[in-house]
């Protein structure tokens, strides 16, 4: 039998609180922006990402 003592279940309480608290403050900063679709008949559409700081993406001269 697992016997929890109460000062455990209370730490664990908290640092759930913590995280849940944590993870609603980083989902509360995203922007939003209202897009449009529009159809697309016979055309390829390729997205890429690139590469941003500190990767800047592949150099010929290396």
């Amino acid at each position: 039998m697992v016997v929890i003592q109460k000062k455990r279940i209370l730490f664990l309480f908290t640092c759930i609180l913590i995280g849940i608290f944590a993870c609603a403050l980083q989902q509360r900063n995203v922007e939003t922006m209202q897009t449009v679709s529009l159809p697309c008949t016979n055309k390829i559409v390729i997205l890429d990402a690139g590469h941003g700081t500190p990767d800047e993406g592949v150099s010929l001269l290396h």
